[in-house]
């Protein structure tokens, strides 16, 4: 299992157990307003949020959550309200006036807390869907998402789409067979994704065609970053079974320009990939707005 899926997957038996835990600590309330002879600090202190099992947690979430951070936030803030209106519970029970507000307020708290948890686990598992369960890449299903949002952000500095697809794919698999096909789209996809810039990002974009989106200021450094991803996949030798394979790609290479919408540069990546094939294939066929092409290989 790739590591994003373990990621993922650790945080929903965490959220699980800590979640459990929680109901226990309902029971310890009842207990403690039973008895009244134990101390509690973490249902009576201001800052018993903090001193549960969940409210460890969820702080640990805070700090290590990114793609979801917003659904831990408000699981944190209706956690908090949870504890808040708990302790109006055993204040008002120790004043002898406990109403049904108090009530009422405490049940809406504990709805809202469990809704905020439903909603984060429905997020995690959309999220695991999301990633190939193959390579570990994300899917085309994250671009998309993503697109609009990354090109207004960094579009300026300048962003280049790369699709790429492995050349003769087909023989690999009928000369070594589809489980190491499966190794050989692996070693591609953990190679490449281990020599991109920090600031690119990769994508499994279906079969044996990938996405990269890179950051480059211009043609010129776009086809460079290309061009040694390229021959860096050609001179490895990926180890599948008792075999030694090698293979090679072709890409097609366009700028992202401002407010264009995916479909548009994937239409013209893929144009470009289509020449490069048709041309021999082992090489980046760069293409601009007005469909010009230009093709780097050796």
């Amino acid at each position: 299992m790739n590591r994003k899926f373990t990621e993922i997957d650790e945080t929903i038996r965490g959220l699980n157990a800590s979640t459990d835990a929680h109901f226990k600590w309902l029971v310890k309330i009842l207990r403690f307003i039973a008895n009244h002879d134990i101390d509690l600090p973490e249902i009576t202190c201001d800052d018993a949020h903090q001193r549960c099992e969940f409210g460890h947690w969820i702080n640990t979430r805070l700090q290590e959550e990114r793609e979801g951070k917003n659904f831990v936030l408000d699981i944190s803030k209706k956690h908090i309200r949870v504890h808040q209106a708990c302790r109006n519970i055993i204040t008002a029970i120790n004043d002898k006036c406990q109403t049904d507000a108090v009530f009422n307020v405490f049940e809406q708290s504990l709805l809202a807390f469990t809704e905020a948890l439903t909603t984060y686990k429905v997020h995690l598992l959309q999220l695991r869907t999301s990633y190939d369960a193959l390579t570990g890449l994300p899917l085309r299903r994250i671009l998309d998402e993503s697109f609009t949002s990354m090109n207004n952000e960094l579009g300026a500095e300048g962003l280049y789409l790369l699709l790429l697809d492995v050349d003769h794919f087909k023989k690999v698999n009928d000369t070594y067979g589809h489980l190491n096909g499966d190794i050989v789209l692996r070693s591609l996809a953990m190679n490449m994704s281990n020599n991109i810039r920090r600031s690119a990002s990769m994508y499994r974009y279906g079969g044996e065609e990938f996405i990269v989106v890179l950051h480059a200021k211009d043609d010129r450094e776009a086809v460079t970053i290309a061009e040694r991803l390229r021959h860096d996949i050609a001179e490895l030798e990926m180890v599948a079974g008792e075999h030694i394979i090698r293979i090679t790609f072709t890409a097609g290479l366009t700028r992202i320009h401002p407010d264009e919408v995916l479909r548009e540069v994937l239409e013209r990546a893929d144009q470009a990939l289509y020449i490069g094939k048709k041309s021999g294939r082992n090489c980046t066929q760069l293409i601009n707005q007005r469909l010009e092409t230009k093709k780097f290989s050796g």
